[in-house]
C-alpha cells in the first residue's frame, strides 16, 4: 500500500489527534473530575469538570464536522457502492451510531450542570452514559470486526495476537495519550475562558495545576506504553535506524518537556501567570504527536512489505546533518 502524504499534511496531522483527544479523552477527564469533587466534597474539581465538559462538547462538534466533510467526499466517490461497504453496512452504521449516542448524552451532561448539586448521582450516571459509547462501544466493534474478518475460529490459538505482540501497546497507546492531550488542551481553554468564567482567583489557582496533573499522569502512562512498544519491537526490527530512532526519541523528549512545564505549573503559587508555559505545553504535545506518527510511518515503510508512507524525516535529517 503506497500512500503519498505531503509535508503540510504531516504538519496538520496533530490537529486530528487534538480533535480526537477532545472527543475521546475530555469527557473522561470531566467525569473523573466530578467524581473527585463528589468524593472530596470540594467545589473546585466539579467546576473544572464543568469547563472540560464544555470543551468536550466543542470537540465533539468539531469532530462531527470533520466526519461530515469526509463522508461527503466519500459519498461523491464510489466508496459507498463498493463491495466492502455494501457487505459491512451494518457495522459502518453502528460505528456512527455509537459515538452519536455518546455525543447526545454528553450534551445532556453538559447542560445538566445547573441542577447537578441536587441530582449528583443522576448527573454522574449521565456522564457514564456519555463515556461508554465513545470508548467501550468501540472495543465491542473491534471485537465484532475481529470475528467478521478473521478466518480463524475464536478458540484458535492464533485468533488473538500473542502477549508479546507490539499490537497491544500500539492499540493501548491512545488511551493515556488522549488523556494527556486533553489535560494540555484544557489548560489553553482555561486561559481563553478566564474572563467569561470568572469563578475567582482561588479556583484558577487550583484548576491550572489540576489539569497539569492530568497532563503529567497521561504523559507518564504514554511513556510507559512507548517503552513497552519499543521493547516488543526491538527483538524483531532494528529501531536504531536514524529514520526511526531520531523521530521516536524526539517525540519522547517533547513529551517529557511538556510534562516538565506542567510540573512547573503545579509548583507555582500563581500558575495563571505562566501562560507561556501553557502555550509551550500545547506546542510540545503537538510536536510529540507529529514525530510519533513519523516514527511509526517510517517503521512501517522499512519493515512491513507493501507499505510505503514517505515522511518529512529524511529531509529533516539531511537538513540537520
Amino acid at each position: 500500500m503506497v500512500l503519498s502524504i505531503p509535508s503540510w499534511a504531516f504538519a496538520l496531522l496533530p490537529l486530528a489527534f487534538f480533535v480526537a483527544a477532545l472527543f475521546w479523552g475530555a469527557p473522561a477527564v470531566a467525569l473523573v473530575s466530578e467524581l473527585i469533587g463528589a468524593v472530596t466534597g470540594k467545589p473546585f474539581p466539579a467546576r473544572c469538570a464543568r469547563q472540560i465538559s464544555a470543551l468536550a462538547v466543542r470537540g465533539h462538534a468539531l469532530g462531527w464536522m470533520c466526519v461530515l466533510i469526509a463522508g461527503g467526499v466519500l459519498w461523491s466517490g464510489s466508496f459507498w457502492q463498493s463491495p466492502w461497504a455494501t457487505g459491512n453496512r451494518l457495522m459502518l452504521i453502528l460505528a456512527m451510531a455509537l459515538p452519536l449516542c455518546g455525543t447526545l448524552a454528553l450534551v445532556a451532561y453538559d447542560l445538566g450542570w445547573k441542577g447537578a448539586r441536587e441530582r449528583r448521582l443522576f448527573h454522574i450516571l449521565l456522564g457514564c452514559v456519555a463515556n461508554v459509547p465513545i470508548k467501550y462501544g468501540y472495543w465491542g466493534l473491534a471485537g465484532l470486526a475481529l470475528l467478521a474478518f478473521r478466518d480463524l475460529p475464536p478458540g484458535h490459538p492464533a485468533f488473538l495476537p500473542p502477549a508479546s505482540s507490539p499490537l497491544w501497546p500500539l492499540f493501548g497507546l491512545w488511551m493515556p495519550l488522549s488523556l494527556c492531550l486533553a489535560g494540555g488542551l484544557g489548560l489553553g481553554y482555561l486561559v481563553l475562558r478566564r474572563n467569561k468564567d470568572d469563578w475567582g482567583r482561588d479556583y484558577y489557582r487550583y484548576a491550572a495545576p489540576f489539569l497539569g496533573k492530568w497532563q503529567i499522569a497521561g504523559g507518564l502512562m504514554t511513556l510507559a506504553m512507548l517503552v513497552w512498544l519499543f521493547v516488543s519491537l526491538q527483538g524483531v526490527f532494528n529501531l536504531f535506524l536514524p529514520r526511526i530512532f531520531y523521530p521516536g526519541l524526539g517525540s519522547a523528549i517533547c513529551l517529557v518537556l511538556a510534562m516538565a512545564l506542567s510540573l512547573a505549573l503545579c509548583c507555582s503559587e500563581n500558575p495563571m501567570r505562566l501562560k507561556g508555559s501553557m502555550a509551550g505545553i500545547i506546542a510540545l504535545c503537538y510536536l510529540h504527536c507529529a514525530l510519533l506518527v513519523a516514527a511509526i510511518c517510517e517503521t512501517l515503510t522499512r519493515y512491513v512489505p507493501g507499505w510505503s508512507l514517505p515522511t518529512f524525516v529524511p529531509d529533516l535529517l539531511q537538513l540537520v546533518g
